[in-house]
């Protein structure tokens, strides 16, 4: 049987008229395409102020997805928002950190795509940068706005025997697509880093003994030119099936 795949739905807040407003959950095709494509059945669920439910949902699904998409508020690691820190959902980090430590507890693995990677950071103990102007040693373009997103903008060092070698597997210096101004700080204990900018940014990490790998590029917005990007999504689904 094909896995099920709960994806964490983005909120979006839109106004309706001058006195109302409409909160609207939505995910980007290329997170349900790439989770298609690799095997699964993709389920957008909405993150909820009742993190009871949290359990439950985990009873139905057998792997998690944790897209892209607003900041991690720096309350949930200690710290006062930076005057670029960007929009927030408090509602969205505290029902994926309950998200994470729960399918940790059920042994459910999870892929954390850009702040997935961060959201899970969090969740397990580290910090972020909440803006990469904290740190001058990031000197690498890491927002392409400007340029296509499935266009990859700059390389990266492998640092660890992992799934990445096989989605770079024919590329001598491998290259990402970026899109983010948030990143790790100080990586949670218990997680292994398996790859970084030439900056020092940290790329990518696993959790040490648990099926949870996290990447701060986008990969569902590769994978239809990149074949090779696909392969994070399939290792998801065989993960989901064991």
């Amino acid at each position: 049987m094909k896995p099920l795949i709960a994806i964490g739905g983005i909120p979006f807040d839109r106004p309706i008229d001058q006195h109302s407003r409409n909160m609207i959950y939505y995910i980007p095709q290329g997170y349900i395409h790439a989770v298609e494509a690799a095997g699964g059945i993709p389920v957008v669920i909405p993150p909820s102020t009742n993190l009871s439910q949290v359990d439950v949902l985990l009873e139905r699904v057998d792997g998690i997805l944790l897209a892209g998409g607003s900041d991690v508020s720096p309350l949930n690691y200690g710290q006062e928002p930076h005057p670029k820190l960007g929009a927030i959902n408090e509602r969205r980090d505290l029902f994926e950190i309950e998200l994470v430590e729960q399918a940790m507890k059920r042994n459910i693995p999870i892929l954390g795509i850009c702040r997935g990677l961060q959201i899970i950071n969090v969740a397990l103990g580290g910090t972020l940068y909440q803006d990469l102007s904290e740190n001058p040693a990031f000197t690498i373009k890491h927002q392409q706005y400007g340029t296509n997103w499935d266009t990859p903008t700059h390389s990266v060092k492998l640092l660890q025997p992992s799934i990445l070698d096989e989605v770079f597997a024919d590329q001598k210096r491998p290259v990402v697509n970026s899109l983010h101004h948030q990143a790790i700080n100080q990586l949670a204990p218990g997680t292994t880093a398996l790859a970084q900018s030439h900056d020092g940014l940290i790329e990518a990490f696993q959790v040490d003994n648990k099926d949870v790998l996290a990447i701060q590029w986008h990969p569902e917005a590769q994978y239809l030119h990149d074949a090779n990007q696909l392969k994070l999504f399939s290792w998801l689904i065989t993960m989901a099936q064991n």
